[in-house]
């Protein structure tokens, strides 16, 4: 199937701002673009309809039809992994096998699928998986994103090493939340995540208060060439 699974660096980097922008991006080229966000947790529940702000953000973006528990099979109340997350409220494990056949069912339904992950690429779903496995099982291309921000080599450079550990195709990486006046390592960071990493920076998203997926959905049309980051 066509798609891409969408992976941080670590959280708060902005891979919901992005997925939900590469969203809006898709349907204005008019793909039937479907959404989903297989694991999420948090303190509370964002909405009646969505128990994920991520969720209901993706939601919005592709135009999704789909009921909460389709796009987002597992929340727990606990802002941690699901792991722990699970333990903390005593509630039952992750199942991989429901989470991918979620994942199936919306597959057969559009002609191409966002999926987010939940954190880093090795956070825990279940005392034996992560994130890597699942995206693994569902045979996705994946998308890297990262920040200029201080650590961010290191934490890439991790990133694609466990990637690759998981014979993961790596689509390539985007650089997201660029200051306005960047100093001269923030200017520099894309450049060396690409030449120490081998994996291709496809392109460098400008900071945008309030993670606005319209604003970053232009921003990724202007400095991306989505035909060679999703390729219909």
């Amino acid at each position: 199937m066509q798609g891409v699974f969408i992976t941080g660096t670590s959280t708060g980097v902005g891979k919901t701002a992005v997925a939900a922008g590469l969203a809006r991006a898709l349907r204005r080229r008019k793909v039937d673009v479907g959404v989903m966000k297989p694991f999420a947790t948090g303190d509370r529940f964002f909405s009646k309809k969505y128990r994920s702000r991520d969720t209901a953000m993706l939601a919005k973006a592709a135009g999704a039809s789909e009921p909460d528990h389709e796009l987002n099979p597992f929340f727990y109340r606990a802002a941690a992994s699901p792991l722990m997350a699970s333990q903390i409220k005593n509630e039952p494990p992750v199942s991989i096998a429901k989470a991918l056949a979620a994942f199936q069912n919306l597959a057969y339904k559009h002609d191409f699928l966002l999926v987010e992950g939940i954190g880093g690429i090795m956070v825990p779903l279940t005392e034996g998986q992560s994130v890597a496995d699942f995206a693994k099982l569902a045979g996705l291309p994946v998308l890297i994103v990262s920040q200029p921000r201080l650590g961010t080599l290191n934490h890439t450079i991790l990133t694609i090493m466990a990637c690759q550990k998981f014979s993961l195709d790596i689509k390539g990486i985007i650089v997201n939340m660029m200051p306005k006046k960047p100093n001269s390592v923030e200017q520099r960071t894309p450049e060396m995540i690409e030449r120490l990493s081998g994996v291709p920076v496809l392109g460098v998203l400008p900071f945008s208060k309030g993670s606005n997926y319209m604003i970053i959905g232009k921003a990724l049309e202007k400095a991306v060439d989505l035909d060679r980051l999703l390729p219909m």
